[in-house]
C-alpha cells in the first residue's frame, strides 16, 4: 500500500501554510502528491444562512458568487506562491507517480459534503487543530475523522522538519487504533523510528504494545514498546503527550474516540485532550 494522494482541505480566509508545510515534507518522503481543496458555500448555502437578517435580490447573489470568486482566487494565487518558494511544480502538464507536485480544485458546497467526497478519493487529510475562531477547522477536523473513511493529520502550532524521524503510537488495543495502523503501514514503514507507546490502564493486558511491535515487524518496521505509568490525578491524554514530548516524538499516532464524543465532551477523554493541547502533529483515525 502506498500514500500517494495527500489532501489539504482549506476554504476563504485560511492560511495553508503549516499544512502545506506538512503536506510536502510528508510527500517528499513518500512520493506523493499534494492535493489542495479550495471549499466555499454556493450562493445558496450563504442564503440559508443569511435567511431572514437580509433581503434576497439577484445583487445579493452576484455579490456573494463575485466574494467566492475573488478568495478562490487569492487562495490559488498564495498556493503559486509557495509552490515556486518551496520549489514545488504547480499542476505539471505531466503528472508523474515518482514526483511531488501540487494541484488546485475548486469546490462549492457544505464543507461536510464536499471534504467527505474529495477525502474518499485521497490517502490522508490534511487539517488545522481546530480553532473557534474559524469555523471550518472545526468542521474540517470532524468530517475528516466521522465520515471520510481515511487517517487524518491534524497540524498543531509545531511542524517538524522531518515528521517522519520518530512517530510514536499511542496504542490501546482499540478497533479506531486498529484502523489507523492498518490504514498508515506505508508511512510508518518510511519512519526512521517508532515508538508504540502503551498507558498502564485496566485493560493494558489484554492489548500489550508488544503485540503490536511484533505485528509490525511482519511488516519491515521495527518498532520498541514504551509501557506507560499514569500518575495518579494525571489523564491518559497528558500523559501520552508529555511522554511523546520527552521522546522527542515528530508525530503521534492514536485511534480517535474509542468512547463516544458525547462521553468524552461530559467527562473528558484522551482524543479530547489530545485534541486541545497537542502542539506537535497528531495521526488520527476513528
Amino acid at each position: 500500500m502506498f500514500l500517494r494522494c495527500l489532501l489539504v482541505p482549506t476554504a476563504p480566509g485560511l492560511d495553508p501554510t503549516r499544512r502545506l508545510d506538512a503536506a510536502l515534507r510528508l510527500g517528499r518522503r513518500l512520493h506523493a502528491h499534494i492535493g489542495v481543496g479550495f471549499i466555499a458555500p454556493g450562493p445558496e448555502n450563504v442564503l440559508a444562512a443569511l435567511a431572514g437578517t437580509a433581503p434576497v435580490s439577484s445583487a445579493t447573489i452576484a455579490a456573494i458568487k463575485e466574494g467566492t470568486r475573488a478568495a478562490a482566487a487569492e487562495g490559488k494565487a498564495a498556493l503559486q506562491a509557495w509552490c515556486a518558494r518551496e520549489g514545488v511544480p504547480f499542476m505539471p502538464a505531466v503528472e508523474r507517480l515518482d514526483a511531488t507536485f501540487a494541484t488546485w480544485t475548486e469546490w462549492s458546497g457544505e464543507v461536510e459534503r464536499m471534504l467527505t467526497l474529495a477525502g474518499r478519493v485521497a490517502d490522508l487529510v490534511i487539517v488545522d487543530r481546530p480553532d473557534p475562531a474559524q469555523p471550518f477547522t472545526g468542521r474540517a477536523l470532524d468530517t475528516a475523522l466521522f465520515s471520510v473513511g481515511r487517517p487524518a493529520l491534524m497540524v498543531g502550532e509545531v511542524v517538524p522538519h522531518d515528521l517522519l524521524a520518530h512517530v510514536v503510537i499511542a496504542w490501546n488495543g482499540s478497533l479506531e487504533g486498529t484502523r489507523l495502523v492498518a490504514q498508515s503501514i506505508a508511512l510508518l514503514h518510511a519512519a526512521s523510528r517508532v515508538t508504540v507507546v502503551q498507558a498502564r490502564t485496566d485493560r493494558a493486558e489484554e492489548a500489550r504494545a508488544a503485540d503490536l511491535c511484533a505485528y509490525l515487524r511482519w511488516h519491515g518496521i521495527v518498532a520498541h514498546a514504551n509501557n506507560l505509568t499514569v500518575g495518579e490525578g494525571v489523564s491518559v491524554g497528558a500523559a501520552i503527550l508529555d511522554a511523546a514530548g520527552r521522546m522527542d516524538a515528530t508525530l503521534l499516532a492514536l485511534g480517535a474516540y474509542t468512547h463516544s464524543r458525547v462521553r468524552e465532551f461530559l467527562l473528558g477523554g484522551v482524543t479530547r485532550q489530545v485534541i486541545e493541547t497537542a502542539r506537535m502533529p497528531v495521526l488520527m483515525a476513528h
